[in-house]
C-alpha cells in the first residue's frame, strides 16, 4: 500500500494544502512547521480518531470551519480514496471510502475499511509503523537492572514494542493489589478472608446459644412438615371435591346423551337423498302453485271473454271489419276533401243569383234612373255570362267528387247497424267511424290479455313436469315430514357427538353415572374435609405457639443474619479470588506468548537486523545475538557487548534496526514513518541511514519528516513546509 496524496481542507496549522507523495518521500521543516501535524492527518484519515470528543482538539484549525480533507493510496492494481469531512460543532464527521478497480467502483463503510486494511491498526500504527524517538527509545533512567533491560530489548525485537513486556508489569501491580504474603493484612483479600474467619466465629457461638432450643425446634420442625401433609392432603381433597361438582354440573348434559343413546338414530336418508328430496318437493310445491294460479286465471278468463262474446264485439273483431276500418281510415282525407269541394261548386251558382237579382234592380231604377238601369244590366250580363262559361267545369269537378263521396259511402254502408249517431255530413260519419275503430282498438287490447292458448300449453307443461316427479317421487306429498324426521336425527347425531366429545374427558361414560351416588359422595368428602381443616388449624395454632417461644429466646443477630453476612463475604472472596486468577493466567499467557515469539520470530528479526545495523554503523557493529536469553551485538573485532554497555547513539541505531528488522519481516505492504529519530547519528551515520532508507523504498513507501536539511539530498521526494 502506497500514498500518492495528501488532501487537507482543514488540521491543525495547515489548510487547504496538498501534496504528492513518492515512494521516498521527505517532509523538510523546522521545528513546529507541521511535520507531527501531517503524521497525525495520515492516521486520523486511515483509522479516525478513538475518542471523538477530545483527541482531535488540538488539531482544529485556526480561522477555519471545516476540519479534515482526503487521503489517496495505491494498493494490488487498486485505487483508493478516503475522505473524512466535519463541519466544527456539527456532529460526528462523515466518512467516505472509493476503490476502484478497471472499471469497477466499490464504496466501503467504516467497518469494512478496517477489515480490509486489517492486521494495521491504529495502534499498530503507532506503535510499529510510525517510527519515533520517543517509541524506540527504552528508558535507563528507571531503576533497572541489566536483565530487565535485557528481557525489554528482547520483547521489543520480537514484538517490535515493549507492550507485551509493559503488560506483564501492569498484570503483576495489579495483582500484587489484591493480595501478597508480604503486609497482607492491608490486601483486599486478606481482609475478606479474615472477615469469614470473624463472621464463622459469631455463628458458632450463635449455634451453641440455640443448642437449648433443639427439642423444640426439632418437634416445631416435625410440625411444619406434617402440616405441609396434611394441606397437601386437604388440597388433594378439594380436587376430589371439585372434581365430583365438576361432573355434577354436567348431569343435565349426561341424561340427554343417555337418551339420545338409547334412539336409533340410523338416518333413514343419505345427505344426498335428503337433498334430492328436498329440491324435488321444492319443484313439485312451485308447480302445483303455479298450476292452481293458471288454472284460476284461464277459468276467470273464460268468464270474461264469454260476457266480451256480444254481437258487437263479434262484429268489431271480424277480420273483415278491422280490414275495412284501415281501409276508411286512408280515405278520410280524400273523402272531407270532396265533400268540401262539392259545397264549393254549389256556391258558384250565386253569380246567376246576382245577375237575376241585377235585372230586378234595373227595372226598379229604370224608372226614376236610367243610367242606374243601364248598369244593373250591365253586371246582370256579366254575371250571367261568367255562370255560364263556368258552370261546364263546375259540372264536371261536382261529378268526380260526387263519385269519391258515393264510394265512400258504399263503404260506410258495412257500419250502418253498428254506427253511434246518423250523421249525414263526412265529418260527422269520420267521427262515427273514429269512434267505432277506438271500440274495436280498446276490445282488441282487452282480449289481448286473454291468450288462453298460450296458457293451457304451460298449464300441460306444468302438469307434465308435476306428473314427472309423482312418476319419480309417488310419496313426494310426504316428503316435508320425511325431511322432517330426517333433519332431526342428524341433528341429533350432532348433538350426541358433542356431548360424547364434551363429556369424555369429564365422566366416565363407559359406566352409568348416577347423580344421586355422585351426590352422596360428594356430601362425605365435604364432611371429611371440614374435619380434617379443624385438624390443620389445631396444628397451625401449635406451631405457632412454638414459633412465638423461639423467636422469644434468639437473640438480635441470628444465625439467618450471620449466614446471609458470611455469604456475601464469600461473594467477596469469590470475586477478589476470580481477579487475582484472571490475572495470574493472564500473565502465565502473555509470558508464554513473548516465549513462543522469541523463538520462532527472533532469530530472523536478528539477522535483518544486523545487516541494518552494520550499514547504519559502516561495520562497526556487525552481527546481533541472543545467547541465554540476553541480547548481545558483536563488533569488527570479534568483541560482544551486552546492550546496556553500548553508548546511546549506538543503542539507537540498534533500537532503530530491530524496529526496522521486525516491519521488513511481517511482509505487510505499508509504509514506514520515520519522525527525527537519528538526532544522536553523527554526520556519517546519518547518511548511512538515509542510504537505507533509500533502498528499503525500492520494497515499501517510506515516509521521512525530519528538520534536518543536510539529511537527505532535494529530489522529486522533498516537500519543505
Amino acid at each position: 500500500m502506497k500514498i500518492k496524496q495528501l488532501r487537507i481542507e482543514g488540521f491543525g496549522k495547515l489548510v487547504n494544502q496538498t501534496y504528492d507523495l513518492e515512494d521516498f518521500t521527505t517532509f523538510l521543516g523546522e521545528n513546529e512547521a507541521g511535520k507531527s501535524t501531517i503524521l497525525a492527518f495520515i492516521k486520523y484519515m486511515l483509522f479516525g480518531f478513538e475518542n471523538a470528543t477530545t483527541s482531535n482538539q488540538e488539531f482544529n484549525p485556526l480561522n477555519f470551519k471545516t476540519y479534515g480533507g482526503q487521503i489517496f493510496l495505491t494498493h494490488n492494481n487498486k485505487s483508493i480514496r478516503i475522505e473524512r469531512l466535519k463541519i466544527l460543532r456539527s456532529g460526528r464527521p462523515s466518512f467516505v471510502c472509493e476503490i476502484n478497480e478497471g472499471n469497477q467502483v466499490t464504496m466501503l463503510d467504516e467497518s469494512s475499511w478496517r477489515d480490509f486494511i486489517r492486521p494495521i491498526t491504529a495502534k499498530t500504527f503507532s506503535e510499529i509503523y510510525s517510527v519515533t524517538q520517543e517509541n524506540l527509545q527504552i528508558s535507563t533512567v528507571r531503576d533497572y537492572n541489566a536483565e530487565r533491560l535485557d528481557e525489554e530489548w528482547r520483547m521489543s525485537a520480537t514484538t517490535g514494542s515493549v507492550a507485551l513486556f509493559d503488560q506483564i508489569q501492569i498484570l503483576s501491580k495489579a495483582r500484587d493489589e489484591i493480595f501478597t504474603t508480604t503486609r497482607a493484612a492491608k490486601k483486599p483479600l486478606n481482609q475478606v478472608l479474615s472477615d469469614i474467619a470473624a463472621v464463622q466465629v459469631e455463628i458458632q457461638e450463635k449455634t451453641t446459644e440455640e443448642q437449648a432450643l433443639l427439642p423444640l425446634m426439632t418437634e416445631n420442625d416435625r410440625l411444619h412438615d406434617e402440616i405441609i401433609a396434611r394441606r397437601e392432603a386437604q388440597e388433594n381433597l378439594d380436587a376430589e371435591i371439585n372434581q365430583i361438582r365438576h361432573r355434577l354440573s354436567f348431569l343435565a348434559e349426561y341424561q340427554e346423551y343417555a337418551e339420545l343413546e338409547k334412539q336409533d338414530l340410523t338416518n333413514i336418508l343419505s345427505a344426498d337423498e335428503a337433498e334430492n328430496l328436498r329440491r324435488k318437493h321444492a319443484l313439485h310445491e312451485k308447480y302445483t302453485q303455479e298450476i292452481s294460479v293458471l288454472s284460476q286465471k284461464i277459468a276467470e278468463n273464460t268468464i270474461a271473454l264469454e260476457k266480451l262474446a256480444t254481437p258487437k264485439n263479434q262484429f268489431l273483431q271480424a277480420p273483415k271489419t278491422i280490414d275495412l276500418l284501415k281501409r276508411l281510415k286512408a280515405d278520410y282525407p280524400q273523402a272531407i276533401a270532396a265533400e268540401q269541394r262539392i259545397d264549393e261548386l254549389k256556391f258558384t251558382k250565386i253569380y246567376l243569383i246576382l245577375a237575376v237579382i241585377s235585372l230586378i234592380f234595373m227595372g226598379i231604377s229604370f224608372t226614376f234612373s236610367p243610367i242606374l238601369a243601364i248598369v244593373f244590366l250591365v253586371i246582370s250580363a256579366g254575371l250571367g255570362l261568367w255562370q255560364v262559361k263556368t258552370s261546364r267545369q263546375d259540372r264536371e269537378k261536382l261529378d268526380e267528387n260526387q263519385v269519391v263521396l258515393s264510394h265512400f259511402d258504399d263503404k260506410l254502408a258495412y257500419f250502418k247497424d253498428w254506427l253511434p249517431s246518423e250523421s249525414q255530413d263526412v265529418v260527422g260519419k269520420v267521427a262515427d267511424l273514429t269512434q267505432l275503430d277506438e271500440e274495436a282498438q280498446a276490445l282488441h287490447l282487452i282480449l289481448s290479455r286473454y291468450d288462453q292458448v298460450a296458457d293451457t300449453a304451460k298449464l300441460s307443461g306444468l302438469q307434465a313436469l308435476d306428473e314427472a316427479i309423482f312418476a319419480e317421487l309417488p310419496d313426494i306429498d310426504t316428503a316435508p315430514k320425511l325431511l322432517e324426521q330426517w333433519e332431526q336425527q342428524s341433528r341429533d347425531l350432532v348433538r350426541l357427538t358433542r356431548l360424547k366429545e364434551q363429556l369424555s374427558g369429564i365422566i366416565d361414560l363407559t359406566k352409568p353415572f348416577n347423580g344421586n351416588v355422585e351426590q352422596q359422595m360428594l356430601n362425605q368428602k365435604t364432611s371429611e374435609k371440614i374435619q380434617k381443616s379443624d385438624e390443620l388449624n389445631r396444628l397451625i395454632d401449635r406451631h405457632s405457639k412454638n414459633t412465638a417461644i423461639i423467636n422469644q429466646q434468639k437473640t438480635d443477630t441470628t444465625l439467618a443474619t450471620l449466614a446471609a453476612k458470611l455469604a456475601r463475604k464469600k461473594e467477596v472472596l469469590r470475586d477478589y479470588l476470580i481477579d487475582f486468577a484472571t490475572k495470574t493466567t493472564e500473565i502465565a499467557l502473555t509470558e508464554q506468548v513473548m516465549a513462543d515469539l522469541s523463538s520462532e520470530t527472533l532469530p530472523d528479526i536478528l539477522n535483518r537486523a544486523s545487516g541494518m545495523l552494520a550499514i547504519l554503523t559502516d561495520k562497526a557493529w556487525q552481527e546481533i545475538y541472543l545467547d541465554k536469553e540476553i541480547l548481545w551485538v558483536k563488533n569488527a573485532q570479534g568483541q560482544s557487548l551486552r546492550l546496556i554497555d553500548l553508548s546511546t547513539g549506538t543503542r539507537d541505531q540498534l533500537q532503530l534496526a530491530l524496529r526496522l528488522a521486525f516491519i521488513q519481516s511481517k511482509n505487510l505492504d505499508f509504509p514506514i514513518f520515520l519522525d527525527d529519530n537519528f538526532l544522536r547519528f553523527d554526520q556519517k551515520r546519518r547518511l548511512n541511514f538515509s542510504n537505507m532508507l533509500a533502498e528499503i523504498a525500492k520494497e515499501r513507501q517510506v515516509i521521512l519528516l525530519t528538520s534536518d536539511q543536510n539529511l537527505v539530498p532535494e529530489t522529486k521526494g522533498t516537500i519543505k513546509l
